[in-house]
């Protein structure tokens, strides 16, 4: 399978800085919109060229009852804002899908087993300390890779871990999932419990995996090319904390 280009891992800290406000918990049960933009277009129906009205967002999670695709293969979101209802599109919302994930936490295994073997022989692998953080970075044959770990009394802590290159992600987690559609990932890890996808790239989502165990989260990013009526994954992150963690 041919391996496409990969963006630069920053992509999530600036979602993550562009999106920094007071989040409110998510509920547990049920599918949650948080819009993520202050104003957005409402639609009549689930079609961009449908009538729209420009609404200012409420921060807070908005019910969502159906969830459609367009001809497009976009998805869409029934809502009921400020006494209206309409649809919006999938790009500017952080969408709560499920509960912690149980099948991604499996992966960490390992995670931890293949971090614990670099740490040992980190031939292949430049290292550096970035304020008390152990930096790890390597470039494979097919994208690069980075983890990050802190040491103290308790042991060795997971920080972070990114990868764009197949075989350090089947190294790392077991499952090479990178050039994997939507429906491959989810047959895989199950339902996410976040999706996002930026307002200004829609052709780019992440789905974020909690993990049941520690405060820890999976993304997996996925990106559509052309014509593709799905994205395919480019690039795995393993981070420290939730997605509706204040920044």
């Amino acid at each position: 399978m041919a391996r496409k280009a990969v963006l630069p891992a920053l992509i999530l800290a600036i979602i993550f800085a562009s999106s920094a406000f007071a989040m409110p918990s998510a509920p547990s049960k049920g599918q949650w919109a948080y819009p993520l933009e202050e104003y957005m277009n409402l639609h009549r129906k689930a079609d961009g060229n449908s009538r729209a009205e420009e609404i200012r967002m409420p921060q807070k999670w908005i019910s969502v009852p159906s969830a459609v695709r367009d001809d497009e293969n976009f998805l869409w979101y029934k809502v009921s804002v400020n006494g209206k209802t309409g649809w919006l599109p999938q790009n500017g919302i952080l969408l709560k899908m499920g509960g912690k994930s149980k099948l991604a936490t499996n992966l960490l295994r390992n995670y931890a087993k293949a971090r614990q073997k670099v740490m040992r022989n980190s031939d292949g692998w430049s290292s550096r300390d970035e304020d008390g953080v152990t930096v790890y970075e390597t470039n494979g044959r097919t994208g690069d890779a980075t983890f990050k770990v802190s040491e103290g009394r308790r042991g060795v802590k997971d920080v972070f871990f990114s990868t764009s290159d197949y075989r350090i992600c089947r190294e790392f987690l077991g499952v090479d999932l990178i050039g994997w559609s939507q429906p491959e990932v989810r047959s895989k890890l199950g339902t996410p419990t976040f999706r996002e996808t930026p307002y200004d790239t829609p052709e780019c989502s992440f789905l974020y995996y909690e993990l049941d165990d520690r405060d820890m989260t999976l993304s997996v990013l996925e990106r559509r090319e052309g014509n593709d009526a799905e994205g395919t994954v480019y690039r795995v992150e393993l981070f420290e904390g939730r997605r509706t963690d204040n920044d």
